[in-house]
C-alpha cells in the first residue's frame, strides 16, 4: 500500500513536472479560451500570397511541420494572431515562401490546445508552360476585342476535363510592367505595341485553395504562379513597293499579300464617306499579280465603258502569319478610269471633223488591210490598238498593243488584222511626271476604256463559229453554212477546195443558194460526209481547216468532236421475292443521278450494249424494292433515264421460279 502511494505521488509529481516546463515553454495560456478551443481548420491555402491562413478556433498557438519533420516530432510554433484590442484573432497566417515551387510539399498543421491535426498539400509550380501569339484570326477581331483567341498555350498543367486556357493567365508589359487581368490585352493595345515592337510576359495565375460552404481547402484545388514566359511583339514590316500596270489593270500582289480597297461607289469623288472591304489573302503560291478587276470585283475586266473603274483606294499589306503580325500598310489611290468619247465609224475621215474629236475612222483595202485613222492622236495623247483572233478570248494579259501617235492614217496587215476578229483601241495608259519650268505635272492614268470593231472584209466568206458532234453509228451528215458576201457585194470565195481534221481530209458536198431572206447574200452549204467522218478516229473540239479556192484558209470557226457511243453504266440491283403471289421484287443499289428517273421494261430476252446516245420512252414507272407481277423466265430490264430520255444505266435481270412469290 506505501509503495502504491508513493507511485501515485511520483506520477503526480511528473505530471506537475510537465505542466510547470509547458508554462515555460509556451507561455502562460487563458484558461477559460483553452478549455473553448476545438481543432484548427483550414481556411485559405493562399498561393497567390504564399500564406496558409489557419481558422484557430480558440487555439492560442499554431504548430506547423512538414510531413517528414512532423513524423519526428519536430514542430515549428507560431503565436496565434490577435485582434488590436489583443483577443484572439479568428485567423492566424503562416508563411509557406521558404517551401521550394519546384516540388509538392506536405504541411500538417495543429493548434497547441488540441492535438488533430490538418494535412495541406502545397503543390509544386508548373513544370512547363509556353505561349505564343498567332495572327492568322487578328482580322476577324474588333479593335476592342481581347487577343485571348489569337493565344496558343502549352503547359502540362490543368487536364483534359478542365486545361489551361486564357482566363488562367495574366501579363505584364516588359519586366517592370504590373501584371494585370488577359482581358485587358485588346487587339488595339497590340497594334500600339507592334509600332515599335516590345516583350509581353505571361504566366499562369496564381489560384488559391478557398472554403466552400462546409468544406476546407487542403491546397489541391489552388495553384501557384507558373514560370514566366517573355515573348517579344515584333516591330511591324515597313511598307512594300507594289507597282501598278495601267496596260494590263494588274498590281503587283503575290503570295503572302492581302489586300482591301475603298471604291468610290456612290461616284461623288469622295471617298472619305466610304467604308474599306475586309482584307483578302492571298494564299497560291503561284500568283505573281492579281488583275485590278478581281481587286475591285466590278466584275468586267474594268475596260468596258459600262462598267468603268470608279476612283479606288488599294491598301496592300503582308498578312498575319501564325508567328508574324501584318506588315505596315501601302495605299495607292487610282482616279476614274478615262472614256474615249468617240466612236468608231467605219468610212473616210470627213474634212470637217476636228482634231480634237476622239471619233476612230476604219477603212479596209480589199481584203489585205485595215486602216486606222484618229484625228486626236499625238505623242501628247498616245493610243494604242490590238487585234483578238476569231475563237480567242479577250485577255489584257495576253494582248499585245501596238501605239498610235499620230493623226495620219495607220496601215495594218490582215496578216495581223485578220477577218472575223476583233480590233480594241484606246488611250493608253499614262505615266505620272514632274512638273518642269516649261511644263506642268501629270498625274498618273490607266489606259482608258476601249472601242472595238468587228474586222469584217468585203465580200470575204464568213462563218458562224459552232462546235459539232459526230457519233459513230449514231449520227448522219453534219451541214454548216458559208455566208460568201455581203448584199450588193460579189463574194471573194464561191467554192471550197478542201475540208481537213488535222492533216487528214473530210469528203464534203456543196450547194450554193440565195439567202432566204435576202436574195442578193448567196449561202453556201457545205455537208460533210457521214462515210467519211466514222473514219477518222475519236477527237474533240477540233478546228476544221476549210481551205476556199482563192487562197482564203478558216481554221478557227468550226469545230468538230468525232466521238464513239458511250456505253451506259450498269445499275447495282438485286432481285427477289415479292410479296403478292406472282410477284417480283427488285432492289437498287446505286444511287439516283439528279433529275433522272427509274423507269423498267418486262421481254423474253436479255437486253444488252445499251449506249448513252440510245433512248428509251416506253418504260412504266419503277420504284426499288416493290413489287412486280411477272412469270418466270421473263428479262426486267430497269432503266435509269435522264430528262431528255437518254439512257443512263441499266440492268436486265433473268426472273426464275425462286425469285417470284
Amino acid at each position: 500500500m506505501k509503495n502504491d502511494i508513493s507511485y501515485s505521488k511520483k506520477i503526480m509529481l511528473r505530471g506537475f513536472m510537465a505542466m510547470m516546463m509547458a508554462f515555460v515553454f509556451y507561455g502562460m495560456i487563458d484558461i477559460s479560451v483553452a478549455n473553448a478551443a476545438t481543432a484548427i481548420t483550414v481556411a485559405t491555402v493562399d498561393y497567390e500570397d504564399n500564406n496558409i491562413i489557419i481558422n484557430n478556433n480558440g487555439n492560442t498557438k499554431i504548430l506547423f511541420a512538414t510531413d517528414t519533420e512532423a513524423a519526428k516530432g519536430n514542430w515549428d510554433i507560431v503565436d496565434a494572431d490577435r485582434n488590436p484590442d489583443g483577443s484572439l484573432a479568428a485567423t492566424t497566417s503562416i508563411d509557406i515562401s521558404w517551401l521550394s515551387p519546384a516540388a509538392e510539399n506536405i504541411i500538417k498543421i495543429k493548434g497547441i490546445d488540441h492535438s488533430t491535426q490538418s494535412r495541406v498539400v502545397i503543390m509544386e509550380r508548373t513544370r512547363s508552360f509556353d505561349v505564343s501569339i498567332g495572327y492568322l484570326n487578328i482580322n476577324n477581331l474588333s479593335k476592342s476585342d481581347t487577343i485571348a483567341s489569337l493565344l496558343n498555350i502549352m503547359t502540362t498543367a490543368g487536364t483534359a476535363e478542365d486545361p489551361i486556357n486564357y482566363t488562367d493567365l495574366e501579363w505584364k508589359k516588359g519586366d517592370e510592367g504590373k501584371w494585370k487581368d488577359i482581358d485587358e490585352l485588346t487587339v488595339a493595345q497590340l497594334e500600339k505595341y507592334q509600332i515599335k515592337g516590345t516583350y509581353l510576359v505571361f504566366r499562369i495565375k496564381a489560384v488559391n485553395d478557398i472554403t466552400v460552404g462546409a468544406n476546407y481547402p487542403d491546397g489541391t484545388k489552388g495553384n501557384r504562379a507558373s514560370g514566366e514566359v517573355k515573348l517579344k511583339i515584333a516591330k511591324k514590316a515597313s511598307p512594300m513597293v507594289v507597282g501598278i500596270d495601267g496596260e494590263e489593270f494588274s498590281a503587283d500582289i503575290k503570295y503572302g499579300k492581302e489586300y482591301r480597297i475603298t471604291l468610290d461607289k456612290d461616284n461623288d469623288g469622295d471617298l472619305s464617306d466610304e467604308k474599306p472591304t475586309t482584307w483578302k489573302k492571298v494564299t497560291d503560291r503561284s500568283v505573281k499579280s492579281i488583275p485590278l478587276a478581281e481587286i475591285v470585283n466590278n466584275g468586267t475586266d474594268g475596260t468596258i465603258e459600262s462598267k468603268v473603274f470608279k476612283p479606288v483606294l488599294i491598301e496592300i499589306r503582308s498578312y498575319a502569319t501564325s508567328k508574324l503580325a501584318a506588315s505596315k500598310i501601302t495605299e495607292i489611290l487610282l482616279d476614274k478610269q478615262r472614256i474615249v468619247d468617240g466612236t468608231v465609224i467605219e468610212g473616210e475621215v470627213p474634212e470637217e471633223e476636228k482634231p480634237e474629236d476622239e471619233n476612230i475612222f476604219i477603212t479596209y483595202t480589199g481584203n489585205k488591210n485595215l486602216n486606222v485613222t484618229i484625228p486626236s492622236a499625238s505623242a501628247t495623247l498616245p493610243y494604242e490598238y490590238c487585234v483578238v483572233k476569231p475563237g480567242d478570248k479577250f485577255d489584257l494579259t495576253r494582248v499585245s498593243w501596238t501605239s498610235i501617235t499620230k493623226s495620219t492614217e495607220v496601215k495594218i496587215l490582215a496578216s495581223k488584222a485578220v477577218d472575223g476578229g476583233t480590233l480594241y483601241i484606246r488611250q493608253k495608259e499614262r505615266r505620272s511626271q514632274q512638273a518642269t519650268k516649261t511644263t506642268a505635272a501629270v498625274a498618273y492614268a490607266l489606259a482608258s476604256t476601249y472601242e472595238t470593231h468587228l474586222i469584217n472584209y468585203p465580200s470575204m466568206p464568213a462563218l458562224t463559229k459552232q462546235s459539232l458532234d459526230f457519233v459513230k453509228g449514231y449520227s448522219g451528215s453534219i451541214t454548216f453554212n458559208v455566208k460568201l458576201n455581203e448584199a450588193d457585194k460579189k463574194p471573194f470565195e464561191t467554192k471550197i477546195k478542201s475540208i481537213k481534221i488535222g492533216t487528214r481530209e473530210v469528203e464534203f458536198e456543196t450547194q450554193t443558194a440565195p439567202d432566204p431572206k435576202n436574195s442578193k447574200i448567196q449561202i453556201l452549204t457545205v455537208t460533210l460526209k457521214e462515210s467519211s467522218l466514222k473514219t477518222f478516229s475519236v477527237t474533240y473540239n477540233k478546228a476544221l481547216s476549210i481551205a476556199f479556192e482563192n487562197g482564203t484558209v478558216d481554221k478557227t470557226s468550226i469545230k468538230i468532236s468525232i466521238l464513239n457511243p458511250t456505253p451506259a453504266y450498269n445499275l447495282t440491283a438485286s432481285s427477289g421475292k415479292g410479296t403478292a403471289a406472282g410477284t417480283t421484287a427488285i432492289t437498287i443499289a446505286s444511287s439516283l443521278g439528279t433529275k433522272n428517273k427509274w423507269v423498267y421494261a418486262i421481254t423474253d430476252a436479255e437486253v444488252k450494249d445499251k449506249v448513252t446516245q440510245d433512248k428509251f420512252s416506253t418504260g412504266l414507272a419503277f420504284e426499288s424494292g416493290k413489287d412486280i407481277t411477272v412469270t418466270a423466265g421473263k428479262y426486267i430490264t430497269v432503266y435509269e433515264i435522264n430528262e431528255s430520255e437518254y439512257i443512263v444505266k441499266y440492268r436486265s435481270i433473268l426472273i426464275t421460279a425462286d425469285k417470284i412469290k
